[in-house]
């Protein structure tokens, strides 16, 4: 596993070294434009500079998604398939990369608000800390109402919401590679994630109704209350806690695309 890894670091770290420079030239120019202040160049570098920053994660995932599909089933794939190690193993190690990298980006994105915070807060008129000042209140209020297992909970939820696209990419690029739809060459991949995308919704919609949970205010602290999405979109109003009944449907989807996948690398992989 150390070796894949270490070969999916050397494969993909120039066009990952692109990503991020691109990601910090933009975000520093538009960071710049938006602290001069000037009515039309302000407000376009700011949205540059956060596009930039929230571009990163989705924009390397995307592309490993691509070089995945590239080196596994295309002219490169011979050779990938013919390594002396189990097709799951190989695959383990792409998603792995795959995941330390998404990480890697958040990071970036992260480092890269705080670099460029002071630029942004001269352009909007207000002090660097004031910025900040909502997430602060949030995280105190949170850390003050949520038991710890709760906050953990919800740090490993946000994770979560990051990796789950590489298992969907990487599913759609190994079963629209499976015949007969490799036929249809990129098309394969595409069409098997648009419908992974929209069985994902419809599970997720499913998964409302099955789990009315939601993570609410009791008392004076913050616990898992019972909450009927559908009841309050026909009442029309709008309760303040957050519903959780999306979370079955997300893990579920995520853990089958990563066992089918890997199921795919070791019985149904066609190259022809």
């Amino acid at each position: 596993m150390i070796t894949l890894l270490k070969h999916e670091l050397l494969r993909t770290r120039a066009m990952l070294a692109l990503v991020g420079g691109v990601a910090v030239l933009v975000a520093v120019v538009g960071a710049l434009f938006a602290a001069t202040g000037w009515p039309a160049l302000a407000p376009f570098g700011l949205v540059l500079a956060m596009g930039a920053i929230f571009a990163v994660v989705p924009a390397a995932q995307i592309l490993l998604a691509v070089v995945y599909w590239q080196s596994s089933y295309g002219r490169m794939g011979y050779l990938t398939q013919t390594l002396p190690v189990r097709g799951s193993s190989i695959y383990w190690a792409k998603i792995v990369w795959a995941w330390l990298v998404s990480l890697a980006g958040a990071a970036l994105s992260v480092g890269l608000v705080l670099a460029v915070s002071p630029l942004l807060a001269r352009g909007v008129a207000v002090e660097r800390g004031d910025l900040f000042r909502p997430l602060r209140e949030g995280w105190a209020l949170l850390t003050e109402m949520a038991p710890a297992w709760a906050v953990v909970a919800m740090v490993v939820l946000l994770v979560a919401l990051v990796l789950i696209w590489p298992a969907q990419y990487f599913f759609a690029a190994s079963i629209g590679s499976e015949a007969p739809l490799n036929r249809l060459g990129v098309g394969g991949p595409i069409l098997v994630w648009l419908g992974v995308y929209f069985v994902t919704q419809v599970l997720t919609f499913v998964s409302f109704a099955a789990v009315p949970l939601a993570v609410g205010v009791e008392g004076d602290q913050l616990g898992i209350v019972r909450f009927d999405l559908f009841a309050e979109m026909v009442a029309g109003s709008s309760a303040d806690v957050m519903p959780i009944g999306f979370l079955p449907a997300l893990l579920l989807s995520t853990l089958v695309c990563l066992g089918w996948t890997a199921r795919s690398w070791n019985r149904r992989v066609s190259l022809v």
